[in-house]
């Protein structure tokens, strides 16, 4: 039943701890979560403002040009519907825009494509290129597939060295520009000048190509840090590929092949990742932008307030904007964002989560430390008093059955001659017992809270001196040579009153047990204190028990009544309280009983 209790005490100490950490925990995400609300809300407002004030402009620029057609306006609505979220766009806010005609239908939106720019061939530009978006063409397996390429070549892109993968596609030679084919290239580099005869031309685009990296610029002083390089394709080889499943082989050969573009929002190093496409790709809020034939654009204004529609764990939000001259605008759009304030919150606390439970740890073991320390105290005070109890009984058994026998006897009026002896040995034994009671008092004292030693230092050289001089009619009559041997002074701080008691006790058990014509000898030094006295050695019982309560061995017990096994018991307790240790050891004739500090 103890064992059980012991388990169980430290179960609601973690679970109390364990609460306080969530709670603290989760009131503080809250609160960063709050901030990057605030923040997102921020951001959002002025990634609309970018992305009106950038369309505006080149509207305005292409009036001027005269390039006005449905179809380029088309082509440009929809390039700057991919283009603008490098600027506006990032790994923890989402967005998504769409730009509408007067009418509500649908111009152009963020979304997987590849084209745009121009149409090249052998190094020429033929014609301006179409876009063409990949969820109509592939499937969203070899999307997948492909933006794999797309990110590995984000993440090797550098300066000073030509990318590892060219993406081509081909397309139809009229006008209506259908895709037809999908490559994936990986191309070998070479900075050899000189290829003689065996120069390499491209199998799909023809041609001998090569590109010269850029020259690397220190950003703090402005300064070149290295010189240009000129690379020179050698190999190639087409290691993913897509082809239009409505279109024959024979047609297929009267295609135009041209190097691409492909682009997947967020799928570059600078702004996202994959895993930052991924969750675009897959959100259905974001790629929703269905026609509005019978939506009334009546009263959007050029700085209309952000609706929210967030569901607690998702924060969404979306601005409908005019573009272009108020009264009189080109189109409308509506720029949509999503993002995970909580997630973000988490991974920003993930490093508080830590210091935080290495601290809420450390405390809770702290305090399930000092509760076993109270409850294994307690459990201790708990067994001494039980078996302080049962002790006494014991004790107190003996000289109330014989103080009972010796009364019955009176009582009965027999053997009228033993009436004194009965007598005294009533009075003796009732002696006994108010001795006995006088223990249980002290005990009872050292085991008292509210004990107070005091701060006396007290020199235990001087009290066995004294306490010896109370020995001196025993000492004389046993004839023991009694030798004080001081190297230097043993000063404890305490109670006085309570040290002579101890040194009385051991004293007592040195005369006591000693034998005719022995010796004690007591030698003092800085932080120990030695007491050796001759006479028969302690069985290992003996040594294993000497400081129990009540115990005296039974050879003590038949030699001394007096001695009811509680002076070393005593004795310990009050060296414990007085951060003392006392030991026993046995040697060649006699017992050496050793006090130092703990």
């Amino acid at each position: 039943m103890r064992k059980s209790k012991k388990k169980a005490f430290w179960k609601p100490v973690a679970l109390g701890f364990g609460v306080v950490y969530v709670l603290i925990m989760g009131l503080a995400t809250w609160l960063v979560k709050e901030k990057f609300t605030e923040d997102y809300a921020r951001r959002f407002q002025e990634a609309a403002s970018y992305v009106t004030g950038r369309i505006s402009d080149k509207e305005l620029a292409m009036e001027e040009e005269g390039w006005s057609s449905e179809e380029s306006r088309r082509h440009f609505y929809q390039s700057e519907a991919n283009d603008c979220l490098w600027r506006i766009g990032s790994d923890e806010l989402q967005i998504s825009v769409g730009f509408y005609d007067r009418e509500g239908h649908l111009l152009a939106r963020t979304r997987n494509e590849v084209g745009g720019g121009h149409v090249t061939y052998g190094g020429s530009k033929i014609r301006e290129m179409a876009s063409y978006s990949l969820d109509e063409y592939l499937s969203a397996r070899e999307i997948e597939e492909l933006a794999g390429y797309i990110w590995e070549e984000a993440c090797l892109a550098s300066p000073e060295f030509p990318g590892k993968y060219r993406f081509s596609i081909r397309i139809s030679p009229d006008e209506k520009e259908e895709l037809w084919e999908l490559y994936v290239q990986e191309i070998t580099w070479t900075e050899e000048k000189d290829m003689g005869e065996e120069r390499y031309e491209d199998p799909l685009r023809g041609g001998y190509h090569s590109i010269e990296t850029n020259v690397m610029v220190d950003y703090e002083t402005g300064e070149e840090t290295g010189e240009s390089k000129v690379f020179y394709e050698t190999d190639s080889r087409i290691v993913w590929q897509w082809t239009n499943p409505s279109v024959d082989a024979r047609t297929m050969k009267n295609g135009i092949v041209s190097n691409t573009y492909a682009g997947l929002p967020y799928l570059n190093a600078y702004t996202g990742s994959l895993k930052s496409w991924k969750r675009w790709n897959s959100s259905s809020y974001l790629q929703d932008f269905p026609d509005y034939e019978e939506f009334s654009w009546e009263g959007v204004m050029n700085e209309p307030p952000l609706v929210i529609d967030s569901d607690g764990f998702w924060y969404r939000g979306n601005y409908k904007l005019q573009v272009g001259m108020i009264g009189d605008p080109f189109c409308y759009t509506i720029i949509r964002m999503e993002s995970l304030p909580w997630l973000e919150a988490v991974k920003y606390m993930k490093y508080v989560y830590l210091a935080g439970l290495v601290m809420t740890l450390a405390c809770m073991v702290k305090i399930i430390r000092a509760f076993r320390k109270t409850y294994e105290k307690q459990a201790a005070l708990e067994e001494t008093r039980r078996d302080f109890t049962n002790a006494m009984a014991h004790e107190l058994k003996t000289p109330l059955a014989v103080i009972r026998n010796f009364a019955e006897n009176l009582m009965e009026h027999t053997m009228e001659e033993k009436r004194e002896y009965y007598l005294t040995q009533i009075i003796g034994q009732t002696e006994e017992m108010d001795r006995l009671v006088e223990k249980m008092i002290e005990v009872s004292k050292l085991d008292s809270q509210e004990l107070v030693l005091g701060e006396e230092p007290v020199s235990l050289g001087e009290l066995f001196q004294e306490q010896a001089a109370r020995f001196e009619p025993m000492i004389q009559e046993k004839g023991i040579w009694v030798e004080m041997e001081t190297e230097e002074d043993f000063l404890v701080k305490g109670g006085r009153e309570y040290l002579e008691k101890a040194v009385w006790n051991l004293l007592c058990n040195a005369v006591d047990y000693n034998v005719a014509e022995g010796r004690i000898k007591v030698r003092t030094e800085k932080d120990r204190c030695v007491i050796e006295n001759t006479g028969t050695t302690m069985t290992g019982e003996d040594m294993e028990h000497a400081f129990d309560l009540f115990y005296s061995g039974d050879k003590s017990r038949n030699r001394k009544e007096r001695h009811m096994g509680m002076g070393l018991f005593l004795t310990k307790k009050i060296l414990g309280l007085h951060n003392l240790e006392l030991t026993l050891e046995n040697m060649d004739d006699g017992v050496r009983a050793v006090i130092r500090r703990r």
